[in-house]
């Protein structure tokens, strides 16, 4: 194997030597994700353009190294976490530029280092917008991550999973070749118009949380953005009827978000306000949408005392958006969503939840003054519409079960739903505890503060008792049948395979990666050697 010494000189001739980091603390900081600390990376590597990115896998990978791809860093399922020695993380930060926004053709090309807030934002200059949008973490997450993933939030309920929304991709494979997907791919230069034209390539490399290759660009369907909203907020007693309106309003396809808040999550947001201030600056969207300054401010204030007032009650909170092109459309989609939450027993309230959601859809979560020793771990998991009902019921049995447990070491649960697309409903328990400062959110605008790494070393009883119970939670699920996004290196995917598909996964892993070196262990794609 080539030496550090050696592989660092190599990768400083082709990036910089300032894109090469080895200084303890970088390393520390890029191979820990919001819930734990994989083993330490050789070297961090900032590419800036595909040709550095091929140049970069290719000599990892002919030197022995293992390599792997980091976005901006917001997952929690250790799906850029180093698992063995010799391992060189590649920040993909650099790749960060909105290529080509074709409103003629309806898509976007879009490097995978860029954010979601930022693309966004530079497509609704030109008043369109990707179906799916972005997680809450769109600020600082990445297009990349999210494609790696399966990310899922910002008009999901209408447009399903992001792998939906994708045409076609530039990936760099393990030896530094790369290919494209899609009509992208054809040598006439048709250009990146139609994802499946033979066999679905683009899909292989999406949601394989960087097992296949390294995403270089992605190209996005678009949609006129819409340009009215209606938004709903539903209070119910009893979580199966709550549960069963979410499923009616997915199914029909009237929502671009429709979650429900169980009452401890109802608590939690509650208790994040910062004050009317605060409140307001959320609801910006809605303010600057009242038809002049001092009214939108003075409907925003309103929405914001309301929303106080309606977190306030140990209910089922029921939250949709309603996207339209016309304020007709948009209205008459919450007149029926009214219909059916009416109809299971829902209480419409003020929705301030949605209204300031979609004023602020990207969040920056690295605020020192917002920042407290309260940890959250969520474990997501998809079900059909059939299925969600007795999934609930199990996650409530096992809450009970685990009741005393969980008050000994101060662990609290939260629980979120949502309707994904028209096939899907999403079942997102929270574990919240106090734990020692997190060093994943010490770090703000570029720097580092490890000093409360060290505790780390023995973790808190509370710590530990939290984990435990997400291995239980993933194994109920898994009983369940249920699937997953975020898989990373924490769900058990490969497992969980019928032989044969087992089989082909890992055929092709050989056949893209045939030394297994580019992100090792993810998708449980490893060397019996190595354990997850």
């Amino acid at each position: 194997m080539t030496s550090s010494v050696d592989i660092l000189s190599s990768l400083r001739a082709i990036v910089g030597a300032e894109q090469v980091r080895t200084a303890i603390e970088e390393l520390t900081f890029f191979s820990t994700d919001i819930s734990k600390q994989g083993m330490l990376a050789e070297a961090i590597v900032t590419v800036a353009t595909q040709a550095e990115l091929s140049d970069v896998v290719r000599t990892c990978t002919e030197a022995g190294r293992i390599v792997l791809p980091r976005g901006g860093g917001f997952s929690y399922t250790g799906g850029y976490l180093p698992v063995a020695e010799n391992t060189i993380i590649v920040d993909m930060r650099g790749m960060n530029r909105v290529l080509d926004i074709n409103v003629e053709d309806m898509y976007v090309e879009v490097e995978v280092g860029c954010t979601w807030e930022r693309l966004y934002q530079a497509l609704k200059e030109k008043g369109v917008r990707t179906p799916y949008f972005g997680p809450m973490s769109g600020y600082q997450a990445t297009v990349g991550g999210a494609l790696s993933q399966g990310s899922l939030f910002l008009g999901s309920s209408q447009y399903g999973l992001v792998a939906e929304s994708v045409l076609a991709l530039e990936l760099v494979l393990a030896d530094g070749s790369v290919v494209k997907t899609g009509s992208w791919a054809s040598t006439n230069g048709c250009g990146p118009f139609l994802r499946n034209y033979g066999p679905d390539l683009t899909g292989l490399f999406l949601s394989d949380t960087g097992a296949f290759g390294f995403k270089t660009k992605a190209v996005i369907k678009l949609i006129p953005f819409p340009a009215y909203q209606q938004y709903g907020t539903f209070a119910f007693d009893n979580e199966a009827e709550a549960i069963k309106a979410m499923s009616k309003i997915g199914r029909a396809g009237l929502a671009a978000e429709c979650y429900c808040w169980d009452p401890y999550f109802v608590k939690v947001m509650a208790s994040k306000s910062t004050g009317l201030a605060q409140d307001l600056k959320f609801l910006s969207g809605v303010a600057t949408g009242g038809g002049s300054a001092l009214k939108g401010l003075v409907n925003a204030a309103k929405v914001a005392m309301a929303g106080k007032r309606a977190l306030a009650g140990d209910v089922f909170l029921l939250n949709v958006v309603c996207d339209d092109l016309s304020e007709a459309g948009a209205a008459a989609r919450l007149k029926a969503v009214r219909e059916i939450a009416t109809g299971h027993e829902g209480r419409e309230i003020t929705a301030s939840a949605p209204m300031a959601l979609r004023g602020t859809p990207f969040t920056n979560f690295n605020v020192p003054a917002l920042r407290d020793k309260v940890r959250n771990l969520p474990v997501n998991s998809l079900s059909p519409h059939s299925k969600i009902g007795k999934v609930s019921l199990d996650v409530r049995a096992w809450l009970a079960d685990n009741a005393e447990l969980m008050t000994q070491h101060g662990i609290q649960c939260g629980v979120i739903y949502f309707a994904v697309g028209a096939q899907a409903m999403c079942c997102e328990p929270l574990l919240y505890w106090e734990d020692l400062e997190h060093y994943q959110h010490n770090r703000i605008d570029q720097r580092s503060d490890m000093a409360e790494l060290a505790k780390y070393n023995d973790r808190p009883a509370p710590t530990k008792v939290a984990l435990a119970l997400r291995e239980e939670l993933k194994a109920l699920f898994e009983r369940n049948g249920c699937c997953h996004v975020q898989i990373g290196k924490s769900y058990p995917y490969l497992r969980t395979r019928q032989p044969a598909t087992a089989e082909l996964l890992a055929q092709i892993k050989g056949v893209l990666d045939p030394k297994g070196l580019v992100n090792r262990g993810s998708l449980g794609l490893a060397p019996a050697a190595i354990k997850i």
